[in-house]
């Protein structure tokens, strides 16, 4: 195929610019976000009281060409919207109300996902694509962010300016990070060439563009449709091998998206957090949280757990209700319900066998005395079993997460009961 026919200049409703690749329109994801770089050569002489304006004019201009009309004023209108409450509401007295209008807001997208005035999507994309590949997703999360910390105190009432760039800033945008505000808005009104760095820029480049260039690779020789539409028509072996697969191109796509949205980042002088850590290491679930979407796991920590647990919520019901929101903040589709719920229940669980151990320990039980004879305890076998429990739990629930239409009913039927 070549690039002529793959890019579509077209004045449609859901953007002008798309590059068509076997049905997938490039420009939503991972790749999209280099298009932002035709704006960074422009930002440096920029003068610094017109920078917010620059990023919302020019992170508009990006979303009206890759995502239409109706989904850039969709998106100017919830930011506006956002800022209005947390006006109204950002004191200590109001700030209930303001979480409930957002969760409202975000409930009413949640369970209407196909509004009037947003254009119908071609087959191929899914149902909840405005939510997370056009930005709702993130620009919910950031915006309680900014509403919980104006009425603790910790931020003062943000500037129309700064909350418009903050919001709509195009290199996390659609995917995250989930940038802090402050951080953001110091490195918007600070020295651009404090941060910036062409190396470092560079090197993100690469690691982005090699992560997708594996994930082609795999995704050609072992394509993911047959595995989740019809895993009865192949080996088991070749189900087996997807097992894997399935989570592991899911954190290309997600780590690649992040590596060039923070390489954009830095070529104009903003530290893009990261929010990848070789996950894959992690030894236990919440080392795993510690590693894997990082920005999401601190927000969802600092925002909901912590708050849970001081209104006297046993820890493994704050773990659970938390990741319940996250599986419902993707979609409330049975595999992200399962797979936030799975989350939160292994989080619960590990805290209380640390627990268990504690007493153990502090008791010098026979059971641990045999334990430690045996080498099963702080050692560098204990260590792998930890690893290799850790590795395959995460490896099947996102596997069953990442599954959208069938939340892994097809694969485990088809290992239960092979044909």
């Amino acid at each position: 195929m070549t690039l002529a026919a793959t890019v579509e200049w077209a004045l449609r409703p859901d953007g002008w610019l798309h590059f068509v690749q076997d049905g997938h329109d490039v420009t939503r994801g991972p790749l999209g976000v280099l298009l932002y770089l035709a704006f960074v050569p422009f930002y440096g002489s920029v003068p610094r009281r017109h920078r917010a304006t620059f990023l919302t004019a020019s992170s508009l201009l990006l979303a009206l060409a890759t995502l239409g009309l109706a989904y850039t004023l969709t998106l100017a209108g919830l930011v506006v919207m956002g800022l209005g409450v947390i006006r109204r509401c950002g004191t200590r007295a109001r700030h209930r109300l303001g979480v409930a209008i957002l969760v409202a807001w975000y409930a009413a997208l949640l369970f209407y996902p196909q509004p009037p005035w947003l254009p119908q999507l071609p087959d191929p994309e899914p149902l909840y694509f405005y939510l997370h590949w056009a930005g709702f997703g993130y620009i919910f999360l950031k915006t309680l962010h900014v509403l919980a910390d104006v009425s603790a105190g910790r931020t003062a009432q943000p500037g129309i300016g700064d909350f418009l760039a903050y919001l709509l800033f195009a290199p996390t945008l659609r995917m995250g990070p989930i940038y802090r505000y402050r951080e953001f808005t110091g490195q918007l009104h600070g020295n651009p060439r404090e941060h910036r760095s062409v190396g470092t820029a560079g090197l993100r480049f690469l690691t982005g563009l090699l992560r997708l260039g594996i994930l082609a690779a795999l995704q050609e020789r072992f394509p993911l449709d047959p595995f989740f539409d019809q895993p009865q028509s192949l080996p088991t072996a070749e189900v087996l091998a997807r097992i894997y697969l399935a989570p592991i191109a899911f954190y290309l796509w997600m780590s690649a998206y992040m590596d060039l949205g923070i390489a954009v980042g830095r070529t104009m002088g903003f530290v893009v957090p990261e929010s990848f850590n070789y996950p894959w290491v992690a030894a236990n679930i919440s080392d795993f949280w510690r590693r894997w979407h990082i920005t999401l796991g601190a927000w969802l920590r600092d925002y909901l757990f912590i708050p849970l647990v001081r209104r006297r919520l046993h820890f493994f019901l704050s773990f659970t209700l938390t990741f319940l929101f996250v599986g419902l903040w993707h979609a409330p589709l049975p595999c992200y319900l399962l797979w936030g719920l799975a989350q939160g229940i292994g989080l619960g669980a590990r805290r209380l066998w640390l627990q268990f151990w504690k007493r153990r320990r502090e008791a010098n039980s026979a059971l641990y005395q045999r334990l430690v004879r045996a080498r099963l305890v702080r050692s560098r076998l204990s260590l792998a079993l930890a690893w290799l429990v850790t590795f395959h739990y995460e490896i099947v629930t996102l596997m069953i997460g990442v599954d959208v239409h069938h939340a892994g009913r097809l694969v485990f039927e088809r290992l239960l009961f092979p044909a």
